[in-house]
């Protein structure tokens, strides 16, 4: 620990579950707290008001170089900006393409029925293949008339 009571090594934990470390003094900043976070070839200043701070505790400088270290690497994630009318035609596709699978469930959903239905009619009742599909909507090689 310092010996100048103005500057000591602590590890200061923020508000929202953040946590800095590094050498503390008072700023000339309307009464902020100023951090400087040992990094790779000097220090990284930062300020904190007394409202964001949650607890400072007093440690060695050996700590507080540790505390400081980076616990995981940033991933810099840079997501596209879509305009405006681009996302509501996209929207758009999307609705048309979940109503057509709708309507194809829908005439699926009544095709299983009626050849489970026909399943317990007695056979002669039953027509062929074709006059099914034709009666349900379908063509000859299933696809929705």
């Amino acid at each position: 620990m310092e010996e100048n009571s103005n500057e000591m090594w602590a590890v200061i934990e923020l508000m929202g579950h953040g946590r800095t470390a590094g050498l503390i003094r008072a700023s000339d900043l309307g009464g902020l707290l100023r951090v400087d976070v040992p990094v790779e070839d000097g220090y990284q200043t930062e300020y904190y008001g007394a409202s964001a701070i949650y607890s400072i505790k007093v440690v060695s400088e050996e700590i507080a170089r540790a505390y400081a270290l980076p616990e995981r690497q940033v991933l810099a994630y840079d997501e596209p900006i879509v305009p405006r009318a681009q996302y509501e035609e996209a929207l758009h596709q999307a609705r048309l393409r979940y109503e057509t699978l709708q309507r194809h469930a829908d005439t699926l959903t009544r095709r299983l029925t009626a050849v489970i239905q026909e399943e317990e009619r007695p056979r002669a009742s039953l027509g062929t293949g074709a006059e099914l599909d034709e009666r349900e909507g379908f063509d000859a090689e299933g696809t929705a008339l």
